[in-house]
């Protein structure tokens, strides 16, 4: 049980059946990258990874140097890809545990073969073609230029190259598409260099389900793998399910006067006689005051409307018309078919990713069906 009376509750059992669910989506030979940056998009990543490998992921995906590292503290041996871009004074770190970065510049490219021949190791790397986008990577049109650079620096290996999709989760795909061309046309530039690259990869969670000409050798599994669609607009073709749920229990409970209020600035006044349940949960969960405005809670099976402002440690909810509610009732806050994730998140005009990723490291995760 967690150590306090507010948790996330991560269900390995739907995680592992999701797995197996996107595996039908991809291409017969293209490997499973499994993205757990962000804490697994708040889920925890080593649990989440630890399942993700038992069912076939051969990479993990990571966004900072600490998230890799955290992975291979934790025993993992597959490969680790960092997703982002470092700073060259960096580059030891990336070589000495074994994590294989993203390149866009020469000067990155240098670092790493420098760190590499002064271990005694062989760096692998993924050069990042920018194709649309518009975060890193280097123009399609130069990445011929910069692979053949890379592949001739000493203590490293060009094992890969990627892009990103930007609209990919629209129903419209013809940018996407245009951005598979750009990103195929850097490729034929590479492969005419004589530089035959083992892992080329584009598609992420939308790809995956409605752009199969994107899989090449590899794709990279995002918030599908969390039971969640991308968009409202993608396609639905495989069966997933939310595998994280944040509750909290019933603390207190108070009967409210008309007229009287409750929390900061009296945002709510009752208009009535009142029962209002306090929650330990707030915005320094990740449970942020935007949730107010027209978010509910889940309580024996019906909503319990948020009372006024969300505080830092505490949020109230209105169950005068939930009979028998009672301190120690577990109260949902998002999470699954009683209160989809995509509800809170359309409460914050934000996207479920936002959400689950929001959840602080102060709430506890709790691990079922493992």
């Amino acid at each position: 049980m967690p150590n306090r009376a507010a948790w996330a509750e991560v269900n390995l059992a739907a995680y592992a059946q999701n797995i197996e669910e996107i595996k039908k989506c991809v291409r017969p030979g293209a490997r499973l990258c499994m993205v757990v940056k962000a804490d697994a998009y708040g889920h925890g990543a080593i649990p989440c990874a630890r399942v993700a490998v038992a069912h076939g992921a051969s990479y993990l995906a990571v966004a900072t140097i600490s998230e890799g590292v955290e992975l291979r503290e934790a025993g993992f041996t597959q490969p680790i890809l960092l997703l982002g871009l470092i700073l060259p004074e960096e580059a030891a770190d990336v070589v000495a545990y074994d994590i294989t970065q993203t390149v866009c510049t020469r000067e990155l490219a240098a670092a790493l073969s420098a760190a590499a021949v002064a271990q005694g190791k062989t760096a692998k790397v993924h050069l990042k073609v920018e194709t649309g986008m518009g975060r890193i990577g280097v123009r399609p049109e130069e990445a011929a230029e910069l692979a053949a650079y890379v592949a001739g620096l000493p203590g490293l290996v060009l094992e890969g190259v990627f892009s990103h999709f930007a609209t990919a989760d629209d129903r419209d795909k013809t940018y996407a598409r245009a951005q598979l061309a750009a990103f195929q046309r850097a490729l034929a530039a590479i492969e005419a260099r004589g530089i035959h690259v083992q892992l080329r990869h584009i598609a992420e969670s939308a790809a995956i389900l409605e752009l199969p000409e994107a899989h090449l050798d590899m794709v990279r599994v995002g918030i599908i793998q969390h039971g969640l669609w991308p968009s409202a607009e993608v396609a639905h073709p495989i069966a997933l399910r939310e595998t994280m749920r944040l509750l909290a229990r019933v603390v207190f409970l108070k009967r409210v006067h008309a007229g009287e209020s409750i929390g900061y600035g009296r945002a709510f006044v009752a208009r009535r006689e009142s029962v209002v349940a306090t929650l330990p949960i707030g915005y320094a969960d990740g449970y942020i005051r935007a949730y107010g405005a027209e978010g509910y809670a889940v309580i024996r099976g019906q909503r319990a409307p948020i009372c006024g402002r969300v505080c830092m440690d505490q949020v109230m909810v209105d169950v005068t018309d939930i009979p028998g509610v009672a301190v120690g009732d577990t109260a949902l806050l998002f999470g699954g078919e009683a209160l989809p994730t995509d509800t809170a998140a359309r409460w914050l005009d934000t996207i479920n990713y936002e959400v689950t990723c929001l959840v602080a490291p102060r709430v506890p995760r709790v691990y079922v069906g493992g």
